[in-house]
């Protein structure tokens, strides 16, 4: 595994360089306006660490002091600036990421074509136009009839959270005395230039 950015939910929203790196005990995050500065390590705007290592960690950013361009969260609802994966011992990298941009609505009737709407798709989240947000989530229940690719409803009165997502992925738990769904759900976020 190599240090990656998985998703992103930073404003100000402009070109930003992450840089990543191993501590030793987790993967640290710097937020720069430059390469140079991402390189050289100076000026940096915000910082912040994650717990552990790992595929999907969520990491809160704060800013430094003196930063000429103090970072906030894009989505209030999600309570992390970035999402990293890293293993121990992997090596730093500097990512550029770029401003998030709208995408036109896709009315074109050569874009009903799923093999089609999932290469667009796939390509504007490659552009940063789009974030993915995977929800996992764990049924009480067994679903035997829910298969990738359905439309999933997620209500939480608790969260004050109601969205629909694609199930992406569904894994069934055998226990001695039941069985359960285990789903990973995702949604697209549009993101505005």
């Amino acid at each position: 595994m190599t240090l990656s950015v998985i998703n992103w939910n930073v404003a100000e929203n402009r070109v930003w360089y992450v840089r990543l790196a191993d501590t030793g005990t987790e993967i640290s995050v710097g937020l720069y306006l430059t390469s140079a500065d991402a390189q050289a390590q100076t000026n940096v705007q915000a910082n912040g660490e994650s717990n552990g290592y790992g595929s999907v960690l969520e990491v809160t950013l704060s800013n430094q002091s003196g930063a000429s361009v103090p970072v906030s969260l894009f989505q209030d609802s999600y309570a992390w600036h970035l999402v990293v994966s890293g293993a121990n011992g992997d090596g730093s990298k500097i990512f550029k990421v770029k401003e998030f941009v709208e995408l036109d609505e896709i009315s074109h009737s050569i874009y009903r074509s799923t093999d089609i709407i999932e290469a667009r798709a796939l390509a504007e989240i490659n552009a940063h136009t789009h974030a993915r947000i995977i929800r996992s989530l764990a049924l009480g229940v067994h679903m035997p009839a829910l298969e990738p690719g359905d439309i999933v409803r997620l209500q939480s009165s608790r969260r004050s959270l109601d969205v629909y997502g694609q199930v992406f992925e569904h894994r069934i738990t055998g226990q001695p005395n039941s069985l359960i769904s285990e789903l990973e759900a995702v949604s697209f976020l549009a993101l505005k230039r």
